[in-house]
């Protein structure tokens, strides 16, 4: 998946690979806030500012860490659109957490939410459902 910078799909790959490349301003730049993050063993957190990112939120890749000690990235699945406004993009996403060897070991679904805000898109809201 190759998708232009400024669309939905576009900061839904970059904000995953920003996570994979652990970047926090790369991470942030792909977000729009506020930012919700929830997922399926009870992590729930919103981030109101850029500038908590990191801060009063912890990092995706240390929530990832915290219970999966063998994450090295994760690799999308698939990425499928489940409804669309000028404003905001619903999508289900699938992914596959891989190891350091490069094999691939986990399989969740999501829902990711991007925002286009002032002309600038960015996920604003992530509900990892868990495995798939």
């Amino acid at each position: 998946m190759r998708s232009e910078a400024n669309t939905a799909e576009g900061v839904l790959e970059g904000h995953a690979q920003t996570i994979n490349e652990r970047d926090v301003e790369a991470y942030r730049q792909t977000m729009n806030f506020p930012f919700t993050y929830q997922n399926y063993n009870g992590v729930a957190l919103t981030i109101e500012k850029a500038e908590d990112v990191g801060v009063t939120a912890p990092l995706p890749w240390d929530i990832i860490l915290s219970t999966d000690p063998d994450w090295h990235h994760t690799d999308f699945d698939f990425m499928e659109e489940v409804a669309r406004s000028a404003s905001s993009a619903a999508f289900k996403v699938g992914f596959s957490r891989v190891d350091a060897a490069g094999h691939a070991y986990g399989y969740y679904q999501a829902i990711w939410i991007a925002t286009c805000q002032n002309g600038r898109w960015g996920v604003q809201f992530r509900h990892n459902l868990g495995n798939r």
